[in-house]
């Protein structure tokens, strides 16, 4: 059985969601131990993302057993550590250009609309066919 361990930076605890949890009509989760929830977007993006992984586990499981391929199963691992935004120092030369380091907080605020592609990246997807 798949499930999800997420990590709350807010109180540093952890929490499981199994597959019974993930439905698109559901409340997005809170943590359970310090009670914020979850944004509704990236709640969304994290089904959709759960679901690709069980997927893909399945079908490696049934193509094992159908086919005789080789089994494998894929397990998405994150590193441990996280920076807060504000703890980031730019060294390049977009901050250069200003005349002062400036944390990465400060030169998210100056870019106005385009500081929302970086504290909300979107998936990556395949641009070759777009126009």
């Amino acid at each position: 059985m798949e499930y999800l361990k997420v990590k709350c930076h807010r109180c540093g605890n952890s929490f499981h969601l199994y597959n019974r949890d993930m439905s698109y009509e559901e409340r997005p989760p809170m943590c359970p131990h310090c009670l914020v929830r979850m944004d509704k977007i990236q709640w969304v993006r994290l089904i959709d993302a759960f679901f690709t992984f069980a997927e893909v586990n399945k079908n490696f499981r049934k193509y094992h057993m159908d086919r005789g391929e080789p089994l494998f199963q894929v397990e998405l691992l994150t590193e441990k550590k996280y920076v807060k935004p504000e703890k980031i120092v730019l060294n390049d030369d977009f901050t250069q250009q200003a005349g002062t380091e400036k944390s990465m907080e400060e030169v998210l605020r100056d870019m106005g609309a385009l500081a929302d592609i970086v504290k909300n990246p979107v998936p990556n997807r395949n641009i070759e066919n777009c126009e």
